[in-house]
């Protein structure tokens, strides 16, 4: 069997890469958290908290928690709850 047979999915870091996006993307959390009223910390400490929580995550559980066995929408989902906390 080969290499491509194998392949069950692909994925693509889309950020910078085929989305450009206007402003930084704390703009874009704090304005979905405040779109079903939840409160945001100002977009400035978002988008920080945002890198940091990334950094954080991307050293804890390298490739999205494939090792781990993480499904990656848990890898976002913690990725994204913790940029509100920071």
């Amino acid at each position: 069997m080969s290499l491509i047979s194998k392949l069950r999915c692909i994925t693509v870091d889309v950020t910078g890469t085929l989305l450009a996006y206007k402003g930084e993307l704390g703009d874009y959390y704090c304005m979905a958290a405040k779109s079903v009223g939840l409160p945001c910390p100002d977009y400035k400490r978002m988008h920080e908290g945002f890198k940091a929580a990334y950094t954080d995550m991307a050293k804890r559980y390298p490739c999205f928690g494939h090792a781990a066995k993480m499904p990656n929408i848990d890898w976002w989902r913690s990725c994204v709850k913790d940029s509100f906390i920071r």
